[in-house]
């Protein structure tokens, strides 16, 4: 269900792209519908990030990286990870 969704996601670019050629907009059921994916689908990404940045700093604002004076830089600290 996951990977369904997921292509869903990727596709859906694509779709709003066409949809935005193609939707008549006279018709309001049709300008309702497309809207509607818009701003869903700008929900979901939204969220998706929000969602990424929470795992991100709960990740990597650990108390020993914060402490440790060697790490000066952004590479300093991927050479930390990699040990």
């Amino acid at each position: 269900m996951g990977k369904i969704i997921q292509k869903i996601i990727k596709l859906m670019p694509l779709v709003l792209f066409f949809m935005l050629i193609f939707v008549d907009r006279e018709d309001k059921v049709q300008v309702f519908g497309f809207l509607f994916l818009l701003f869903t689908y700008t929900i979901i990404l939204v969220s998706r990030i929000l969602y990424a940045k929470k795992v991100w700093h709960k990740e990597f604002n650990d108390e020993n990286y914060a402490k440790d004076e060697s790490i000066l830089k952004m590479k300093d600290l991927i050479k930390k990870f990699d040990k």
